[in-house]
């Protein structure tokens, strides 16, 4: 089943609106109750470290405007937001989600006055506008990756805040149109973007909590079928029978299978291989023994488990992803476990379809920055548990904005995916690539040494120097600057090497372009 056939199921059996929110007000309120660990979480996080960062900036308040009137004006605007967010900090803090009015009216109050003071610190300071236009977009992007939604008015704010700010620079600031427009793209760009990961975000939130109290009922449904169940070995063996969920039943000493109904034989056994006399019905259905031990332990302790997911394995190896309950009861006089199988496999392969789309670039299929980062850390810890190095290249398009200018963005976008399948065919099995910006390129190569490191960038290079990219009928000849930078053997993060090989690589495109320089 593809991934958007699966979104157009949940949104079809979702009551949301299109702003990822429940529809009706009583659905939006019991998940602020099952959700409030996570919910009160993110606002006491919200609290305490957006007021810290607001407050801090009355440090460049006084930089700039000295012990003014206007400069104390602010600090006790700035000491306002400290007590809004003293407020949602102690909101938080509830062991219960506090009324939905009250919470959602505190968050949004919240918000809206670090926006509003920081639009009086913009008339206050005045200058130019692009250095309050970083602050804006970031401010923009803040209001969605990191504030929750909890109401429709939340989401609406970044728009409003960036139309105000734009009347600001150009009535207030007196911005030249090329800088406001400029600006305005880049707002408009982050409300765009930022609109649509905060109501995806929304979505998966409530349809993984749909998900949970579905499957809750199906579990407390199934648990109270097999306590009638457990009156009669009649009753069982019915309810083995007729039910469509897999259900298992062992012995608890040993763990011989007793009996298992025919869900779990389709499920478990599909080839028939147990029903063929090819294979023992056993409960070596885990795919991970360590897992198995781990459940049984827990089973006897609390004499209940689950609802919880596992992965088992069928009769013929296959994977299968289920959510597993289990109970302790006595049949004929002798302990025994009562197991119960849901299949989530499509559940997971969406969620892990998700997590990779979020990690992937969909022009060239690379990875993104974020995946970059993700794997960079991945294989660092790798290479530190082996004693080894890893290299850092950067690599950047020369002159690409003339391929965009003179061929269009079609031309220039296929001649980024040619550009990415060209350096990837040059790089080993062992090595990560990913687009991080419009024409740049970062690899990391681990186990290598820097003339090792040096040699690859230069067949990279080379690569794409004497081969011409044909673009929707066009002919692009494109050449490579790269910078190539070693991670230290004390640094725990790739961050200071990726900035040598981008000092390096800016040094390649001083000296000429089309050339490699390494920066240690």
């Amino acid at each position: 089943m593809s991934l958007d056939t699966l979104i157009a199921q949940d949104q079809a059996r979702s009551p949301m609106r299109s702003n990822g929110l429940f529809a009706r007000q009583e659905d939006e309120q019991a998940f602020r109750r099952g959700e409030w660990d996570y919910i009160g979480a993110r606002l006491r996080s919200l609290g305490l470290w957006g007021t810290a960062a607001f407050m801090l900036a009355s440090i460049t308040d006084f930089t700039v405007l000295g012990l003014s009137p206007v400069y104390f004006g602010l600090l006790a605007l700035r000491f306002v937001v400290l007590g809004l967010g003293a407020r949602l900090v102690l909101l938080g803090r509830k062991p219960e989600a506090p009324a939905p009015q009250r919470l959602s009216r505190a968050l949004l109050v919240f918000e809206v006055a670090i926006l509003v003071i920081f639009l009086l610190v913009v008339a206050a300071y005045g200058g130019a506008v692009d250095y309050h236009a970083i602050t804006a977009l970031l401010l923009t992007i803040a209001l969605y990756t990191y504030a929750p939604a909890l109401s429709s008015g939340s989401l609406w704010i970044g728009p409003a805040f960036t139309l105000v700010f734009l009347l600001e620079a150009v009535f207030v600031l007196h911005a030249p149109a090329k800088v406001s427009s400029i600006v305005a793209v880049l707002l408009v760009f982050a409300n765009f973007a930022g609109w649509q990961v905060a109501t995806q975000l929304n979505r998966i939130q409530r349809l993984n909590w749909l998900d949970r109290q579905r499957l809750r009922r199906e579990v407390v449904e199934r648990l109270a079928a097999e306590q009638r169940a457990l009156a009669g070995e009649e009753n069982l063996r019915r309810l083995f029978d007729t039910t469509p969920v897999p259900m298992v039943l062992v012995h608890q000493p040993d763990g011989q299978v007793l009996r298992y109904n025919q869900a779990a034989e389709s499920l478990l056994d599909p080839a028939g291989k147990v029903r063929a006399g090819l294979v023992p019905f056993s409960t070596d259905f885990y795919a991970d023994p360590a897992q198995s031990a781990q459940l049984r332990a827990t089973l006897l302790r609390d004499s209940r488990l689950g609802p919880l997911d596992v992965q088992l394995k069928t009769t013929d190896g296959r994977p299968v992803e289920v959510m597993l309950s289990s109970a302790l009861m006595q049949f004929h006089g002798e302990p025994a476990t009562i197991s119960s199988l849901v299949e989530i496999t499509a559940r997971k392969n969406y969620e892990r379809e998700l997590q990779r789309l979020a990690q992937t670039d969909p022009l060239t299929g690379l990875l993104n920055r974020r995946g970059f980062f993700g794997q960079a850390a991945v294989l660092l810890h790798a290479v530190r548990s082996r004693g080894e190095t890893m290299a850092v290249l950067l690599m950047d398009a020369d002159h690409f904005k003339r391929v965009n200018d003179t061929h269009g963005h079609a031309v220039g976008d296929e001649a980024l995916r040619q550009i990415g399948s060209i350096i990837q065919a040059q790089l080993r099995d062992a090595d990560a690539l990913a687009r991080v910006g419009g024409e740049e390129f970062a690899g990391l190569l681990p186990n290598t040494p820097l003339p090792q490191a040096i040699d690859i960038a230069e067949c990279i290079r080379e690569a794409i120097a004497r081969q011409g990219l044909h673009c929707v009928g066009v002919r692009v000849q494109v050449s490579l600057s790269v910078g190539v930078s070693l991670v230290g053997a004390s640094e725990q993060r790739i961050d200071e090497a990726l900035s040598r090989a981008d000092r390096a690589m800016y040094a390649a495109k001083l000296a000429g372009r089309n050339r490699v320089d390494q920066l240690v």
